[in-house]
């Protein structure tokens, strides 16, 4: 190495409370890495900056008084930043995990639980010289933490934390920049004897990601939504939803190649009951719809791609079903400088939930609809379109049986892709294609009906 930085921190637990109403608070977390190569002669291979940094879980409450709370998770905030002015690998490679939410333990206590601690993390990564090809690569992560257990009817489970994740860089020289930020939002807490599951962290596209460089540039966003918490005998919580604010952007001044990614998957639904208390109801899984999450600019390849996913359905005795999230994807270009633009918009339903039980059937899978429509007047147009419905849930378990599999969900996927250049090699200058696939339905046990298979509906036009 050149230069090593590494922040490591940890917020402490809050207190434990007995007899009592609320857990302490976990503390917060901050840390800041930093490495810098200032030698622009050095041929010394790393500079990387390394931070880790988790917010303290919150106290839990013990022999939980009517209306007791858990202790809410501390936040975690970390930044790493890496510069190299030398022939040097820039790294910065950061973590952020909020702590979780403190639980109401004991089986007569009675009480809510904690929320989870909120998340940050910011990567940076620059390289300023101009010769060699070594890569940049800037990694921000940031987990939301849990929400605490809650128990008794009316109380609640904690709702997850909020996680954010930025990252940004630079390369002077020809090597690679790899910008990537993931975010997933904090799961609600399961909520027992009665109290319902808590809510799962919603999450946001932002266009967290910037990067620029004189060879290929890749750039990534993936915010998740947290998953909802189960109830044994109450309402499950539902997965949090994930919007996109801002277009995810990337370019190069050079005509390098330039990817960018946008990736949205909404949380899952938390299951309902247990095999001893069946009455729970499951929750929804997050629907997620993108349009237009992605864009950028270079004389060169440009990739734009964008991902939505439904979430799952939670699992469920004989309570509600939940809704398994629908997807959608829909991106628009026209382009008029790349030389090859390649597009891909992709959906994928959310799965149902099982069912175990003796009546009814299990949650449908969600819905998937991919719609690619481009066109580029200065050379290639490659279009795909990709759609595929969620699987139905599963009816049964070999020892409860009776109900009915889940159907399938139907995906739909349309492209349009022309060009009205005069490319004079390769196989074509205009490619479009749908791929569209209906989800498999659930399967049963026992004298019972499987779920239909999902419809599939696909258009090219090229």
């Amino acid at each position: 190495y050149v230069a090593y930085g590494r922040a490591y921190s940890i917020g402490g637990n809050g207190g434990y409370s007995y007899d009592a109403s609320t857990g302490g608070a976990g503390g917060d977390a901050t840390g800041s890495a930093t490495a810098t190569g200032t030698n622009t002669g050095s041929t010394a291979t790393w500079v990387t900056a390394d931070g880790d940094v988790s917010g303290g879980h919150g106290g839990d409450v013990y022999s939980a008084l009517d209306g007791g709370v858990g202790g809410a998770g501390g936040g975690a905030t970390s930044s790493s930043s890496a510069s190299a002015a030398g022939q040097n690998y820039a790294n910065a490679d950061d973590d952020a995990i909020g702590g979780r939410g403190g639980d109401i333990n004991g089986t007569s206590s009675v009480g809510s639980g904690g929320l989870g601690g909120d998340a940050d993390s910011t990567a940076s990564a620059i390289r300023t010289n101009a010769t060699g090809t070594q890569t940049t690569t800037a990694d921000a992560r940031a987990t939301g933490g849990r929400g605490g257990y809650g128990r008794g009817a009316g109380q609640t489970g904690g709702d997850g934390g909020v996680a954010t994740a930025q990252a940004s860089g630079s390369n002077a020289g020809t090597g690679a920049t790899n910008i990537t930020a993931t975010s997933t939002g904090g799961a609600g807490g399961y909520g027992y004897t009665g109290a319902d599951g808590g809510a799962g962290a919603n999450g946001t596209l932002i266009n967290a990601v910037s990067g620029s460089g004189a060879g290929t540039t890749t750039l990534t966003e993936t915010a998740t939504g947290g998953a909802g918490g189960g109830s044994d005998s109450g309402q499950a919580g539902n997965g949090g939803v994930v919007t996109a604010t801002n277009a995810v952007s990337g370019s190069s001044a050079s005509g390098a190649t330039v990817t960018v990614n946008a990736n949205a998957i909404g949380g899952a639904g938390g299951a309902g009951g247990t095999a001893a208390l069946t009455g729970g109801h499951a929750g929804d899984g997050a629907a997620t719809s993108l349009v237009d999450a992605v864009t950028g600019s270079t004389t060169g390849t440009l990739n734009l791609r964008q991902t939505a996913t439904g979430g799952a359905s939670g699992h469920v005795y004989s309570g509600n079903n939940g809704t398994a999230g629908n997807a959608s994807a829909a991106l628009t270009r026209t382009e008029t400088q790349s030389s090859y633009l390649d597009v891909d918009s992709n959906a994928r339903g959310g799965a149902g939930g099982y069912r175990y039980d003796a009546s009814g059937a299990a949650a449908a899978g969600g819905t998937a609809d991919a719609d690619t429509t481009i066109s580029n007047s200065a050379g290639v147009a490659h279009g795909t379109a990709d759609a595929r419905g969620g699987a139905g849930g599963i009816a049964g378990n070999g020892t409860i049986v009776g109900a009915n599999g889940g159907a399938g969900g139907n995906g739909s996927a349309t492209v349009s892709a022309t060009s009205s250049n005069a490319v004079t090699s390769g196989s074509y200058v205009a490619y479009g294609r749908a791929y569209s696939i209906g989800g498999n339905g659930g399967y049963s046990y026992g004298a019972s009906t499987g779920g239909a298979g999902g419809d599939a509906t696909g258009s090219a036009t090229a």
